[in-house]
C-alpha cells in the first residue's frame, strides 16, 4: 500500500492558533517534476530560545536552509538529515559566535521523513516527538529523563548552535496506515502525561489533536506539526502546506503495489552513492575512452577497403582482372561483411572497456566498503564490551582501542552518522574515567612578532607581563574592565627592552622575571626582570617607575630561572647546581646569597620552577620534584592516566593563593592539575567546539600562570597570549 498523508500544523499560543508558522516546515513533494521528488517528504520543527524579538525569523531561516540540504544531498536519508542539522547549527553557532553573551540564541530540532513505508526521525538539542504506531505509543528521544531536568549549563551544551559540532539523533521504523507523528516544543510534553497522548494522537479529525494538546498542556507559546498516514483510499489532504512554490498541486496517486522503477533506481543510486563515485572516476574513464575511440576509429578508417586516412573519401576501385560476374559480387559482399564487422569491433571495444573500468572501479570501492564495514563492526564490537565488564581499566582500554578504530573510519568517511555518534559516547565516557574537564572558552588575547621567543608570562590583578627573550624584551598590559581583552592602548606597550638604560645599567640579555610579594622587610611587592649581566630591573606598574637593583652575583654562575616567595628572591643555577636564595637588603638583593639545597640534586635538564611552601621543578623528560627546606620531599605522579609527554611550563604559589600545581603537558595537549604531592586530580583540554585552525594551542605552550580565585588560566603558545577559563 502507498502510503499518504494528512497534515496539520500551527502555533499555539495560550492555546489560540495563529500564523505565519515560522518554527515548522513542511515539504511533500509529490510531483514527478519537481526536483528532489525521491528524497520523500519532509518535517521540520525548529524551537528557538532567546529574546522573542526575530526568534520567529531565526526559525524560519534555520528551516529553510534544512531543506535545502536535505534535498540537494546525494546520499542516504539518513545521512541527508545529519547534513541538514549539521547546516543548521553551524549557522547558529557561526552567529552566536558574533554575538554578546546576552544575545545568544540555541535551538533544539525535530526533523522527520517520510520515503516510500519509511519513517526516518532526527533530532539535535531539546526536541521531542510522538509515534502512534498499531495502538502503541513510542517518543523520540526514548528516555526523556536524560534531558527533562538537566540543569541550564547541561541543556546549553547539547542545545543547537552551543558547539561547533551538533549531537544528533536518529531513529528509524517502518509506517503504516493509521499511524500518528506529532513533532511538537519540547517544553509542551513536560506539561502531558505519557498516559495521555494515545488519546490525544487518537483524535479525529488530524486537527483534533493539535486541539487536544491546546486544551491539555495548559502552557503558552509552542509549535506543533502532525501527520497522519493513510492508505491510498483515503486520499490526501495537507491543512496547512508550506511546500515551495513551484512544488505542483497535490493529486491522488494511481494504484501501485510498491515504489515505481524510476524511484527504485533513484534509491539504488542513493544507495550506492553512484553519482559520487562517477564523477571522481569520471575525469580518468573519459581520458582513456577518448584516447581508445580516437585509436580505434583511425585504425578502422584504415582497415576498410577503399578508405584514404584522412580523406574520408571512397577511392575508385581498381579495375578487377576477372571478367566474372559471380567473382566481382563475391568481392563486394566481402568488402560489405569486413567493414560491418570492423564497425561492430570499433564500437565494442570501448563499450568493453569501458565496462571493465567501471566494474573494476566499483570492485574498488566495495573493497571499501568492507574495509569501512570492519572498522565499524570492530569499534562497535570493543563498545558493546565495555557494557559487560566493571573493570575501569578494562573499559578504559577498550574505549581507548574503539576511539582508534573510529578516528580511522571517520577520517575515510566522515559523515558516518552511527560512528559519529559512537565516537562522542566513547569520548564522554572516557572524560568522565579520566577526569577530563573540557575548556569551553577561550580568548586569543595577543599575537606577537614571527620571531618571538615567548618564555614567561606572569599575571597580577588586570596587569600582565610576557618576556619575549629573542627580541630581549618586556610587554606589559592590561585587561580590560571585562577581564575578556586587553585594553587596545596597553596591548604594545613595552617594559623594557635590550640595550636601553635603566638607571646605572645598560640592558643586555633577559633571563626570567617573577612577581615578587612584600614580605622579609621588603614593603612593596614589584615586578622583578632578571638580564644577564647580574642586575635586577625592578618595575612598579602603579608608577610606572622603573629601578635597577644591585645583586650579589659573586657565586653563581649561568642563572637559568627565577622565583620569589614573600621579599625572597631564588635563583636556579643548573651549571653550579644550586638554587640560590637572597634576602632584600635596602639597595636591592646585595648581600650573598644562601645555598637552599642542603642535599645533592640533580638540576641539570629542569626547565621551569614553582614555588609555594615548597619548591617544584618540572625536567624535560617529564620527571617532577619537590624539594620542601632544601631537601626531596614526596611528589608522585604514578596515578596519572597517562605520563607527561614533552612537559614544559609549571605552576603554583602559596596556598593561600593556589591550592594545587598545574603541569602543562604539551605532547597529550593538556593542562593537569594535581595536589601538592602529586596525587592526580584533573585534566583540562579544549573542548572539540572551540575551533583549531592553527592546531590545539595546549600542544605548544611555552609558559602558564593560573589564577584560582577568577578561574582563570594565562598561557604563551607559538606567538600568542590565551587566556581560557577552566570549568569546575
Amino acid at each position: 500500500m502507498r502510503i499518504h498523508t494528512v497534515v496539520a500544523c500551527m502555533p499555539l499560543p495560550d492555546g489560540s492558533h495563529y500564523e505565519p508558522l515560522s518554527g515548522a516546515l513542511v515539504d511533500e513533494r509529490t510531483s514527478p517534476f519537481v526536483k528532489g521528488r525521491g528524497r520523500g517528504n519532509l518535517y521540520i520543527l525548529v524551537e528557538v530560545s532567546g529574546e522573542e524579538a526575530g526568534r520567529d525569523i531565526v526559525a524560519m531561516q534555520l528551516a529553510e536552509a534544512m531543506r535545502e540540504v536535505y534535498y540537494s544531498w546525494q546520499g542516504s536519508v539518513t545521512a541527508g538529515l545529519q547534513q541538514a542539522i549539521s547546516k543548521a547549527n553551524y549557522l547558529l553557532f557561526k552567529e552566536n559566535r558574533n554575538a554578546l553573551p546576552g544575545e545568544r540564541r540555541s535551538a533544539g530540532i525535530s526533523c522527520a521523513v517520510l520515503r516510500h513505508d519509511d519513517l526516518f526521525v532526527a533530532q539535535a538539542g531539546l526536541a521531542t516527538a510522538y509515534l502512534l504506531q498499531q495502538g502503541k505509543l513510542f517518543r523520540f528521544p526514548e528516555n526523556p529523563s536524560l534531558t527533562a531536568d538537566l540543569p541550564v549549563e547541561e541543556t546549553e551544551i547539547i542545545a543547537v548552535g552551543s558547539r561547533r559540532e551538533a549531537h544528533i539523533s536518529l531513529f528509524h521504523t517502518p509506517i503504516g496506515a493509521g499511524d500518528t507523528l506529532l513533532l511538537v516544543e519540547s517544553e509542551a510534553g513536560r506539561h502531558i502525561t505519557e498516559a495521555a497522548w494515545l488519546e490525544i494522537l487518537s483524535g479525529e479529525p488530524v486537527e483534533a489533536v493539535l486541539e487536544s494538546v491546546a486544551a491539555r498542556a495548559r502552557y503558552a507559546d509552542f509549535w506543533a506539526v502532525v501527520v497522519r498516514f493513510v492508505g491510498e483510499e483515503a486520499g490526501r489532504a495537507v491543512a496547512l502546506s508550506l511546500a515551495p512554490p513551484d512544488a505542483a498541486p497535490s493529486a491522488t496517486a494511481p494504484e501501485s503495489t510498491g515504489p515505481a522503477l524510476g524511484e527504485q533506481l533513484a534509491g539504488l543510486t542513493a544507495q550506492l552513492r553512484l553519482g559520487e563515485r562517477l564523477k571522481k572516476a569520471g575525469k580518468a574513464v573519459l581520458a582513456v575512452l577518448t584516447g581508445l575511440g580516437v585509436g580505434l576509429w583511425t585504425l578502422v578508417r584504415r582497415l576498410i577497403p577503399g578508405q584514404t586516412p584522412g580523406s574520408g573519401q571512397t577511392k575508385t576501385e581498381a579495375p578487377i582482372k576477372t571478367t566474372s560476374p559471380s567473382r566481382r559480387k563475391a568481392a563486394q559482399e566481402s568488402s560489405a561483411f569486413v567493414q560491418k564487422t570492423l564497425t561492430v569491433i570499433a564500437i565494442a571495444i570501448p563499450l568493453i572497456v569501458a565496462i571493465i573500468v567501471l566494474g573494476t572501479y566499483l570492485q574498488r570501492g566495495q573493497g571499501q566498503r568492507s574495509e569501512l564495514e570492519a572498522l565499524w563492526q570492530e569499534a562497535n564490537a570493543r563498545w558493546q564490551e565495555t557494557q559487560a565488564t566493571s573493570d575501569q581499566v578494562v573499559v578504559r582500554e577498550l574505549l581507548v582501542e574503539a576511539e582508534g578504530l573510529l578516528d580511522q573510519l571517520l577520517e575515510r568517511q566522515p559523515d558516518h552518522a552511527d560512528a559519529i555518534h559512537l565516537r562522542k559516547r566513547v569520548q564522554t565516557w572516557l572524560d568522565e574515567i579520566d577526569q577530563v574537564r573540557r575548556i569551553k572558552w577561550i580568548a586569543d588575547l595577543k599575537t606577537y612578532p614571527a620571531d618571538a621567543d615567548l618564555s614567561r608570562v606572569v599575571v597580577e590583578g588586570a596587569h600582565i607581563f610576557v618576556m619575549d627573550r629573542n627580541a630581549g624584551t618586556v610587554y606589559h598590559h592590561q585587561m580590560d574592565e571585562y577581564r575578556q581583552s586587553l585594553k587596545p592602548d596597553s596591548r604594545d606597550t613595552i617594559l623594557v627592552r635590550k640595550g636601553e638604560q635603566v638607571g646605572n645599567i645598560l640592558v643586555g640579555d633577559l633571563v626570567d622575571m617573577t612577581w615578587m610579594p612584600a614580605g622579609t622587610d621588603r614593603q612593596k611587592a614589584n615586578l622583578l626582570i632578571l638580564e644577564r649581566g647580574g642586575r635586577l630591573i625592578e618595575y612598579d606598574p602603579a608608577t610606572g617607575e622603573r629601578v635597577a637593583l644591585d645583586v650579589s652575583n659573586t657565586a653563581w654562575q649561568y642563572p637559568k630561572l627565577v622565583g620569589s616567595y614573600y621579599g625572597r628572591f631564588y635563583l636556579l643555577d643548573p651549571t653550579a647546581n644550586q638554587i640560590w636564595r637572597y634576602y632584600p637588603t635596602p639597595d636591592g638583593y646585595s648581600a650573598p646569597p644562601d645555598e637552599w639545597l642542603q642535599t645533592q640534586v640533580d638540576l641539570a635538564g629542569v626547565v621551569d620552577m614553582a614555588i609555594g611552601n615548597s619548591i617544584y621543578l618540572l625536567y624535560a623528560d617529564g620527571k617532577m620534584r619537590k624539594l620542601s627546606t632544601g631537601e626531596p620531599d614526596t611528589f608522585d605522579i604514578s596515578d596519572w592516566d597517562r605520563p607527561p609527554n614533552s612537559p614544559i611550563a609549571l605552576f603554583t604559589s602559596p596556598p593561600e593563593n593556589t591550592q594545587w600545581v598545574y603541569v602543562a603537558d604539551r605532547g597529550n595537549k593538556r593542562i593537569v592539575q594535581v595536589g601538592k604531592d602529586g596525587h592526580f586530580k584533573h585534566q583540562y583540554r579544549l573542548s572539540d567546539d572551540i575551533p583549531q585552525g592553527d592546531g590545539d594551542p595546549l600542544g605548544a605552550v611555552t609558559s602558564l600562570f593560573v589564577d584560582e580565585i577568577s578561574g582563570h588560566a594565562y598561557f604563551l603558545s607559538g606567538q600568542k597570549l590565551y587566556m581560557v577559563i577552566l570549568p569546575n
